[in-house]
């Protein structure tokens, strides 16, 4: 989608590129977040996406596509395909491998989503052969011979992207799409039994979840749901994340219905929740098939504080969350041919991704309530919106950090700590005004 991968991680024409093609002012802002793991290839993306395109040497994917032993110009010898999602065109000059050693480079941990659009079982199988097979088999022998002896050891993988959705290439209903991520995953597990499973939800309170969390629990390690916010006025922007935490609260509740309806054992793991798409987005402001991308404020910075507050609130409910997208598209980061912006909103993912780590600490808040108008509107009549959203958090070495959110536009509050004692070190994310920006090289 837009210039997340081309021209984002991946631009070997950049004076910028390191020697694979990977731009390493992304590498290094994204090591700097220390990202855990990294989703790919998304997205609505997936559904037409065919992972075989883009193994292997580039050498050997321009053979393929070659008809003679004349081989013509290099961008045309890719095995380029149409892309339905957003009306574009894949070249496939990145693909499977370049993804692992771009994570490998990063030092982060893949996570794969299969194609349930127009992919088939035995195409995920194969794709999860390549990437983790050890035996003597045709897939596995396919990765070490485009010079990967050891496998990848992909451990995450989604069945499937907003199927539910009817912008998707062959979009399912919930009884089919259950009856299928059932039969897939119970394959998968044969194959290999040490992969995690997510299951592709849709938003956490909706009848679609409550139903292929009922029919398809058996094999699932996790269940995925997707909300993205915004609001073009600032306290129904910066409120609209809290909608997300009344989702997680929902989706766990559901998971343990249906572990009771299934008789799951108790001693059996409960399936935890991958919010695998989250971010301040207007479809409208940033319109996805023209790249989506946006420009955000000091409320979508405010915002996404309150997004990563509910994160460390709901952790118990978590396996992850990943933000949408790394980079260019919807991203709090941005290439140029000269080098990377940081927009509002990468000041509250690195403070959170660096100072909120360890175990979740309850806190107990007392502040007035903001009452207006709410977006989603169901947020007013399912929870409470304080002018003070937070968090807290104890690292390994003992240290507690808190995250506030004043939501306020017009007063400053005076917060008083109590239960606390020694030094204490403030960082600050503000502006002259809600609806403030980054100029165009990244300063306030």
């Amino acid at each position: 989608m837009g210039r997340c991968i081309y021209g984002g991680i991946y631009d070997p024409a950049s004076h910028l590129a390191d020697e694979n093609g990977f731009r390493k002012d992304v590498i290094e802002a994204i090591k700097d977040l220390d990202v855990p793991v990294v989703r790919y290839p998304g997205g609505n993306f997936v559904a037409t996406y065919h992972w075989e395109d883009g193994i292997g040497p580039k050498e050997a994917r321009k053979s393929r596509q070659a008809s003679s032993a004349l081989l013509v110009e290099e961008t045309l010898t890719f095995p380029a395909r149409p892309e339905l999602a957003w009306l574009g065109t894949e070249s496939n000059r990145f693909g499977t491998d370049e993804f692992m050693r771009w994570c490998r480079i990063v030092g982060t941990e893949p996570y794969l989503c299969l194609n349930f659009g127009t992919g088939t079982l035995d195409e995920a199988l194969n794709w999860i052969e390549y990437c983790n097979g050890t035996r003597d088999t045709y897939y596995a022998n396919l990765r070490r011979k485009y010079g990967n002896a050891e496998p990848y050891r992909v451990k995450y993988w989604g069945l499937g992207n907003e199927v539910w959705g009817p912008w998707q290439v062959n979009q399912m209903t919930k009884e089919a799409y259950a009856e299928r991520a059932h039969q897939w995953a119970k394959a998968i597990k044969l194959l290999d039994p040490s992969v995690s499973l997510i299951l592709c939800g849709e938003t956490g309170h909706s009848s679609w979840d409550h139903y292929v969390l009922k029919h398809a629990i058996e094999n699932i390690d996790m269940h995925s749901i997707h909300i993205y916010t915004a609001a073009t006025r600032h306290l129904p922007n910066v409120t609209a994340p809290l909608c997300a935490e009344r989702s997680i609260e929902i989706t766990s509740s559901l998971i343990d219905l249906a572990r009771v309806e299934s008789g799951t054992p108790p001693t059996k793991p409960k399936p935890l929740i991958c919010f695998d798409e989250w971010n301040v987005w207007d479809p409208e402001r940033a319109v996805g098939s023209e790249g989506a991308e946006e420009r955000y404020s000091l409320s979508d910075a405010l915002a996404v504080a309150v997004w990563l507050n509910v994160f460390v609130r709901q952790a118990q409910h978590l396996g992850m969350a990943n933000i949408a997208q790394s980079v260019n598209v919807i991203s709090p980061l941005m290439t140029t041919p000269e080098g990377i912006r940081k927009q509002t909103t990468w000041w509250p993912l690195w403070l959170f991704s660096r100072y909120m780590r360890g175990t979740t600490l309850g806190l107990h808040l007392t502040c007035g309530l903001w009452e207006g108008e709410t977006q989603p509107g169901w947020i007013r009549g399912a929870m409470r919106t304080p002018w003070l959203d937070a968090s807290a958090a104890i690292d390994d070495e003992g240290t507690i950090n808190i995250a506030v959110v004043n939501i306020s536009d017009e007063e400053d509050i005076e917060v008083e700590l109590l239960g606390l004692s020694g030094q204490c070190h403030i960082y600050i994310v503000t502006g002259q005004g809600p609806g403030v920006l980054m100029d165009p090289e990244g300063k306030g």
